[in-house]
C-alpha cells in the first residue's frame, strides 16, 4: 500500500505511546518509516513534523501514531491516545498544555481519519471537539512478547541486577502526574506497616520530563521504597513477573497498556476504577478510587493479605490478556489504510 509511517516520536524516550507505534509500524510489512536522522524534542521536533514530514511524504498516507502530526496534510490518519491535556491540563507543563490545546482541535478537523484507543476515548474526543463518535476509530493496544511468566532463576537474576529484595510490590509510575505517584507512596506508607516486613515497593518509570509534565516535587525517602527509574526491556518482564502485586491507580489513561502487560506476566493487578483503566481491565483487576489514599492502601492490604484472591486475579488476569493482541491490531491498520490508500 501506498502508506508511510510518522515516527518521529519514536526516536527519543520510550513511553506508551512510542511503543504503540513501534509494535504496530514493524507489523505493517515495507511500509516506509518517516523520522529525522536524531531525536527532536519540543518545538524542533514539531517543527521537522510541520515543514519536512510533509515533503518526504510526497502525497502518500500518512499515518501518524502519536497524537500529532502536519496539520496542512490531509491524507493522514492520527491515533490521538486521549485528551488529558484538555480533561486535566494541571497534570502537564503550561506550554505543553496551551500548545496542545490550541493544535490538537485543528488537526482532527483536517484529517482523512481520526483513530483512538478506547471507547472512553472516543467518547471524550467526540465530546471535546464536536465529532461525531461514530467517524473515530477505535484500535485498542496488545502485549508485546516480553511481557509473559517467567522462569524463577530468570526472575532472581533481575532481582539481583536491581538490587530487589525477594519480595516486592511494583508500581509503575513516571513523572506524568497522572500516574499518581505521590498518593500511592502516601497509601504504602499507610499501609506498609500491616504488611509483611520483607516486602518492599518497587517504583520503575521516568521521573525526568519536566519540560512536559512540570517539576513532580520531592520524594520522601523510605526504607521500604526503591527507586528503580526506567527498567530496560530485558529485566521489565521478569521485574513484572516476580512481583507480589503490580499497582497502577492512574488519575487519566486513554487505555492503561501496563495493565495488559502485568496481567500477560501472570502478576494480580490494581488499577483504576476512573477513565479508561477499568475498560481496559474489565473484572480481571482489583479496582479502587485513584484520589483516595485509604482506597488504594486499603487495596494494597487486600492484595497482599489474600492469596486465593491473588491467584484469582493471576488466572483472569492471563485468560484476559489473551484478547489484546499486536498481530490484530495492525490487520485492523491495515484494513483502515486500505480505506484510503
Amino acid at each position: 500500500m501506498d502508506v508511510v509511517v510518522n515516527t518521529r516520536t519514536t526516536r527519543g524516550a520510550l513511553g506508551g505511546q512510542q511503543r504503540v507505534a513501534l509494535e504496530i509500524s514493524k507489523r505493517l510489512g515495507a511500509i516506509e518509516r518517516l523520522a529525522p536522522k536524531a531525536a527532536l524534542g519540543g518545538a524542533k521536533g514539531h517543527l521537522w513534523e510541520q515543514a519536512v514530514l510533509p515533503l518526504r511524504a510526497r502525497g502518500r498516507l500518512l499515518w501518524s501514531p502519536s497524537s500529532t502530526g502536519p496539520l496542512l496534510y490531509r491524507r493522514q490518519i492520527v491515533t490521538l491516545h486521549d485528551v488529558a491535556f484538555i480533561d486535566r491540563p494541571e497534570f502537564f507543563s503550561r506550554n505543553f498544555a496551551r500548545f496542545y490545546r490550541a493544535f490538537i482541535p485543528q488537526l482532527v478537523r483536517r484529517v482523512a481519519k481520526v483513530v483512538t484507543v478506547s471507547e472512553f476515548s472516543r467518547q471524550r474526543i467526540a465530546a471535546a471537539f464536536a465529532l461525531d463518535p461514530a467517524t473515530i476509530e477505535v484500535i485498542g493496544h496488545g502485549v508485546s512478547e516480553n511481557f509473559r511468566r517467567y522462569s524463577a532463576d530468570e526472575i532472581s537474576r533481575t532481582r539481583a541486577a536491581l538490587g530487589l529484595d525477594k519480595r516486592y510490590l511494583v508500581l509503575q509510575a513516571t513523572s506524568d502526574r497522572r500516574k499518581n505517584l505521590h498518593r500511592t507512596l502516601a497509601a504504602w506508607k499507610a499501609a506498609q506497616d500491616r504488611v509483611a516486613p520483607d516486602i518492599v515497593l518497587a517504583v520503575t518509570g521516568n521521573l525526568g520530563r519536566a519540560h512536559v509534565f512540570g517539576d513532580i516535587g520531592p520524594i520522601e525517602a523510605d526504607p521500604r521504597v526503591r527507586l528503580l527509574g526506567f527498567v530496560d526491556e530485558a529485566q521489565i518482564g521478569p521485574l513484572i513477573s516476580g512481583a507480589e502485586a503490580f499497582l497502577f491507580p492512574s488519575i487519566y489513561e486513554g487505555f492503561g497498556l501496563p495493565i495488559i502487560e502485568a496481567m500477560a506476566c501472570g502478576t494480580p493487578v490494581l488499577t483504576s476504577d476512573a477513565t479508561a483503566t477499568g475498560e481496559v481491565a474489565g473484572d480481571a483487576a482489583l479496582l479502587v478510587d485513584p484520589l483516595d489514599v485509604a482506597s488504594i492502601a486499603n487495596g494494597i492490604l487486600k492484595l497482599v493479605g489474600d492469596d486465593e484472591l491473588r491467584a484469582s486475579l493471576s488466572a483472569a488476569g492471563l485468560a484476559h490478556a489473551r484478547r489484546y493482541n499486536w498481530d490484530d491490531a495492525a490487520t485492523r491498520y491495515q484494513r483502515l489504510f486500505a480505506q484510503f490508500a
